[in-house]
């Protein structure tokens, strides 16, 4: 959030990232539609057995690369009420194919580090 904040940007929303993921798509699983992932649409379950560059993998509908895979992305929102950890979207190369659903959810408190977690800024207010 601090360099969203440097950046004049700040995080997504859970229902803005799921917005991005669809990339125009309604009602479909994933953000390249129904069907299951496999290593040739994203990087999860260790396929690749490491992060992959981005473009390593096609852009969804608004040209948005890596929305189901590669590293979990931090949201805005807080996964519960009692505000101790926040919504993690998109999956990661450590996580099964479950998880790259648009739908799937993660949590993490807020100072949680890892290689397998990342974000994107997003511009404007909500």
């Amino acid at each position: 959030m601090a360099y969203c904040v440097w950046a004049g940007k700040r995080l997504p929303t859970e229902k803005e990232w799921e917005w991005a993921a669809r990339g125009g798509l309604e009602d479909k699983k994933y953000p390249w539609g129904n069907h299951p992932p496999n290593s040739a649409r994203a990087n999860y379950d260790e396929k690749a057995g490491k992060l992959t560059p981005i473009g390593s993998y096609s852009a969804n509908g608004y040209g948005l690369y890596d929305m189901a895979g590669n590293v979990g992305e931090w949201c805005q929102d807080w996964h519960s009420k009692d505000q101790e950890y926040r919504v993690i979207k998109g999956g990661s190369w450590k996580k099964k194919a479950s998880h790259l659903r648009i739908s799937s959810r993660d949590n993490q408190t807020p100072t949680f580090r890892s290689k397998y977690v990342g974000f994107r800024c997003v511009s404007g207010s909500n």
